[in-house]
């Protein structure tokens, strides 16, 4: 059964048909399930510091994609807060990435 005969059928039936998702949001939603997945490697090795660093860099760059999706879609003020959200969580990335401990 293909593709186009299961979106006909959805279509007659009236169930509700799958919304098309921009570049943006997928590489949203892939960068959400990096972030949930070192995070939740980061719980099970606590002594590693360094997935929480990376984890705070994939956060940034959800929220840059996300940026950049809300803006396509004509809401500035959503998209302004996560530009500010990503450039603050990038900055914090990058300064404990230089720092050293001790």
């Amino acid at each position: 059964m293909g593709l186009h005969r299961i979106l006909r059928y959805m279509k007659w039936r009236n169930l509700p048909m799958p919304k098309k998702m921009d570049m943006y949001r997928i590489l949203s939603l892939i960068l959400a399930v990096a972030v949930v997945i070192l995070s939740l490697w980061s719980l099970a090795y606590p002594g590693d510091h360094i997935l929480f660093k990376f984890s705070q860099f994939f956060l940034g760059l959800m929220f840059l994609f996300s940026g950049f999706s809300e803006l396509k879609a004509n809401r500035k003020t959503y998209a302004i807060i996560s530009f500010s959200v990503s450039l603050f969580s990038i900055l914090v990335f990058i300064t404990t990435l230089l720092s050293r401990k001790g």
